[in-house]
């Protein structure tokens, strides 16, 4: 049904984005993807992202597109600024995340103040593609672990760019990664941790990732459900570009609980009939 794929989509989406400008390839390139990464994982620096991925099932197919900025810090992304819109009949919505928090914005979501905060412990920035995190040192290690094809390839970002491919498991991603940001699962077992991720890195000759792809499918859970499968694409520019990305004014934002509190301005008593 389309609100499952919409569902699973808006999940990952708040999976945040990337910050920067131009590229920041240095004469002595490490040698080491996973090094390159971490120097870059540096406070105030960040890149720029695009994404678009595609959920196909039960005979349709809906796109979805992200543009934002990632935001580093102590060795990992601190904030994430992105933008999603997609072929359905939405507004566009922008999410400001944070550890623990995220921040909502789009025309229909919270009419007088504009954004409406989620707190939650499981809430992280990450930049990734089919749940490839490629802001993620360990993830990356772990992906680049199950190469099985490394060729030259094309120019992305103003870099030539090495292709490397392979696949991995959902019970791999996992262990690189926890807490692990799952649709399917939290904690992902049986048949779900034995699917497989096909993923596509390009890297530049600075060893840092320009594209992402990654693909996969969710077999049917019952009689009668389709295979639902995803294709996520993503590009990433400008590595090491200034960043400062800060949450809303707090004059601007709500809260579920302010949501719940009666109108003061509302004198109107309730009616009996419901209406």
């Amino acid at each position: 049904m389309r609100r499952w794929i919409v569902t699973t989509a808006i999940t990952l989406a708040l999976s945040p984005v990337v910050a920067g400008s131009g590229t920041t390839a240095h004469a002595l390139a490490p040698l080491d993807p996973v090094d390159a990464l971490k120097r870059q994982l540096v406070e105030n620096r960040g890149v720029k992202m695009s994404n678009v991925h595609t959920s196909t099932g039960e005979g349709e197919t809906v796109k979805f597109w992200e543009k934002g900025v990632a935001e580093f810090g102590k060795g990992k992304i601190v904030a994430t600024d992105i933008t999603l819109d997609s072929d359905v009949r939405w507004n566009p919505e922008r999410i400001i995340t944070f550890a623990g928090r995220h921040y909502r914005k789009d025309k229909t979501l919270v009419k007088v103040k504009g954004w409406f905060l989620d707190e939650n412990k499981a809430i992280r920035p990450v930049l990734k593609a089919g749940w490839i995190e490629i802001a993620n040192p360990v993830v990356l290690k772990a992906v680049l672990a199950t190469t099985a094809v490394k060729r030259p390839a094309g120019v992305y970002d103003g870099t030539r760019t090495t292709l490397h491919q392979g696949t991995i498991t959902f019970g791999e991603l996992h262990k690189a990664s926890l807490p692990f940001p799952f649709t399917l699962d939290d904690n992902p077992h049986g048949r779900d941790a034995k699917i497989k991720v096909a993923w596509q890195l390009w890297l530049g000759e600075d060893q840092l990732v320009r594209r992402a792809v990654g693909t996969w499918s969710r077999p049917p859970r019952g009689r009668g459900e389709s295979t639902y499968s995803y294709v996520y694409d993503t590009r990433v520019t400008g590595w090491g570009a200034k960043t400062h990305i800060t949450p809303p004014p707090a004059d601007e934002v709500v809260t579920l609980e302010d949501l719940m509190k009666p109108d003061p301005e509302d004198t109107s008593l309730p009616s009996l009939s419901g209406e």
